[in-house]
């Protein structure tokens, strides 16, 4: 039972920190992730995608559909498979990357926390 008890508290660092994030950059952990799995400038599927996030299909086609939205990635086509769509960073998705890379987005608490709560 103690076990269910500290995962509890990681979820609770977890939201606290994505809920910081979501203030500072105006995107959720995943948007983040994703736009982070973008960040080369190499057109990912949205399999690519899926697997680095790991999560569900529908929810990254949910997360895809929202950075869309948002002008900050862009759709295309296979030339091989007309069936596949790759995305690729937009101008403002790239810029979107440079500012949140300049923010001290303080990953390192995060992890010092939830250190601390799983050596509890």
């Amino acid at each position: 039972m103690e076990e269910i008890c500290k995962i509890k508290d990681m979820y609770i660092a977890l939201y606290a920190y994505e809920k910081q994030f979501l203030k500072q950059t105006g995107m959720t952990i995943n948007e983040g992730a994703l736009l982070c799995c973008l960040k080369e400038g190499k057109p990912k599927s949205a399999n690519e995608l899926r697997d680095f996030i790991g999560l569900s299909n529908s929810r990254v086609s949910r997360i895809i559909q929202g950075m869309e939205e948002k002008a900050l990635i862009f759709r295309a086509m296979g030339v091989a498979d007309k069936r596949q769509m790759f995305f690729t960073l937009t101008d403002a998705g790239k810029e979107k990357v440079k500012e949140m890379s300049a923010r001290d987005i303080n990953a390192d608490s995060l992890l010092d926390r939830l250190i601390a709560v799983s050596k509890e």
